[in-house]
């Protein structure tokens, strides 16, 4: 099982993700573990600030230019608490990957606060889900509890950000690598972690 833990306000995960979603639709069997890059009490940073635009400058756009996928500093930084709750309803509503695509375009294209319930609802009504029940799960309390709990999980098996790959409870990869090497990787795979790491360091 290959697992792949990310956070919907991360760019890396964000461009990295059709690739793996492309081995999904070739049969590939993935798990979407969401894993919130800063979680309370940690400091959210300035989205006007330096740490943020030298960032996206020297590495997230040449990296998206790389890609060819659109992307754009976020107007806000919010913490992703509620759109990821909200998107472990989805994914019990076989809307997981809908939820994502809506979360990260509304994020990274759009430049929509995703902490903002009026957000979140309209992200519900593109995935042909109830708006009231995408706010209601991200506030459920046992929703919030089972994300601090999958964080808790992949911190005790060695995931320290996102994106990382995992084959079962063995981190294979952490970062955006170039685009294609995580396709090449994956494209025959035999499911051994030693081999996926062997391929994601040669490709």
């Amino acid at each position: 099982m290959l697992r792949y833990y990310f956070d919907v306000v991360c760019p890396y995960s964000y461009l990295l993700m059709p690739e793996v979603e492309a081995a999904e639709d070739a049969g590939l069997a993935v798990e979407w573990v969401p894993f919130e890059l800063r979680p309370a009490p940690d400091p959210l940073p300035d989205p006007r600030g330096t740490y943020i635009r030298d960032h996206w400058r020297d590495h997230v756009y040449p990296l998206a230019v790389a890609y060819g996928i659109e992307i754009h500093v976020p107007v806000h930084q919010p913490r992703s608490t509620l759109v990821l709750a909200a998107g472990l309803w989805a994914q019990e509503q076989g809307a997981g990957r809908a939820w994502r695509t809506a979360a990260q375009r509304a994020f990274f294209v759009e430049g929509r606060d995703v902490g903002d319930e009026r957000v979140l609802g309209r992200m519900a009504r593109e995935c042909d889900l109830g708006a009231a029940d995408a706010v209601a799960a991200a506030w459920e309390p046992a929703l919030q509890l089972r994300l601090r709990q999958l964080r808790a999980e992949a911190a005790a098996v060695g995931v320290r950000g996102v994106p990382t790959l995992a084959v079962d409870d063995q981190p294979v990869f952490f970062g955006a690598p170039p685009p294609g090497r995580v396709a090449a990787a994956l494209a025959d795979w035999d499911g051994s972690a030693t081999q996926l790491i062997g391929r994601l360091r040669t490709g």
